[in-house]
């Protein structure tokens, strides 16, 4: 039988205890808060200072680590759709979760059953994600889900206030970053924003016609953003009528 969880807001309450007391220690206690009050096994916290560069902030062990450096660096995933698209990103079963780009996700975050994705943004501005991996049948409800997303709220404001003393440059606690992961996806968003930029479009936007290029071309996100970022590089074929997505890149993006 799946874990039920208690409909009430507890999580917001223990967001803004964790928020309260946490400290340099606030990303860990964030995620512990939301594991414990969603019932999920692992999560994930992540931040974009600038929607090009992303940082994890905290993992609760090796496997969400992993699993959020799968979807950034795929540019695909709940994590990246939800931190885009500023909404909650549920996915009750991830061997559903319908890829444009790579193997199925499940085969990336082995155990994972479910994900949930909450969104912290400003505005319109997104700032980063926290993401819940579940590797136990639970139930996760709509309510849930809406407490989670307020709760989400509270936590952003407290990392808002947090991350300029405990996170900047010289503070001797450096956040975790990925620099070979965080660099690949720099150039898939970069590439995203240029798109959006030529047709008018939001960034998200932009990133699903390049995960539809590269599914429909079998060519890879890097290689197609690449060739969005530098045209001069990608190859020219003898046959203007039947060009390539990766060449339909290079127009449209021109």
């Amino acid at each position: 039988m799946p874990e039920m969880l208690e409909e009430s807001p507890s999580i917001v309450h223990d967001v803004s205890v964790a928020a309260a007391v946490g400290r340099h220690a606030l990303p860990n206690r964030l995620c512990t808060a939301f594991t414990q009050s969603l019932g999920a096994q692992r999560a994930a916290l992540s931040w974009l200072p600038r929607l090009e560069h992303w940082q994890l902030l905290h993992a609760t062990d090796e496997p969400a680590l992993q699993a959020e450096a799968a979807q950034f660096t795929r540019a695909d995933g709940p994590s990246v759709s939800a931190a885009l698209g500023m909404q909650p990103v549920f996915v009750p079963d991830l061997r559903d979760y319908p890829c444009r780009t790579g193997p199925p996700l499940s085969d990336e975050l082995p155990g994972t059953r479910r994900v949930l994705a909450l969104p912290l943004h400003d505005g319109r501005t997104p700032v980063g994600v926290l993401c819940l991996y579940y590797t136990e049948r639970t139930d996760v409800t709509s309510t849930h889900i809406t407490h989670a997303q307020r709760a989400a709220a509270l936590a952003l404001d407290a990392l808002m206030r947090w991350r300029p003393v405990h996170a900047g440059h010289g503070s001797g606690r450096p956040v975790w970053t990925t620099s070979t992961r965080a660099a690949r996806w720099e150039r898939i968003h970069q590439a995203a924003e240029h798109v959006a930029a030529r047709q008018d479009c939001a960034v998200a936007e932009g990133l699903a016609w390049l995960q539809e290029v590269s599914a429909s071309d079998g060519h890879s996100l890097l290689d197609v953003a690449d060739s969005v970022l530098q045209p001069s590089r990608a190859h020219h074929t003898d046959e203007p009528e039947e060009r390539s997505g990766r060449e339909r890149a290079r127009g449209s993006a021109a």
